[in-house]
């Protein structure tokens, strides 16, 4: 069960908010709504490939 930093409630990984941002997902405590992780989603493609040709 993770345990809030702030506040020390324990819950359920079901119970904590998430909120999902182009690749990564913030979950915070339901209770004092401080962050308790970030994970990033590497399965997410780029929206604007940024990537050019080294040919002049």
């Amino acid at each position: 069960m993770p345990t809030c930093p702030h506040c020390a409630a324990e819950h359920n990984a079901a119970d904590l908010v998430r909120h999902e941002r182009p690749g990564v997902t913030i979950v915070h405590c339901p209770d004092c709504e401080c962050v308790v992780g970030a994970y990033r989603r590497h399965g997410d493609r780029p929206k604007v490939d940024r990537l050019r040709d080294a040919s002049p």
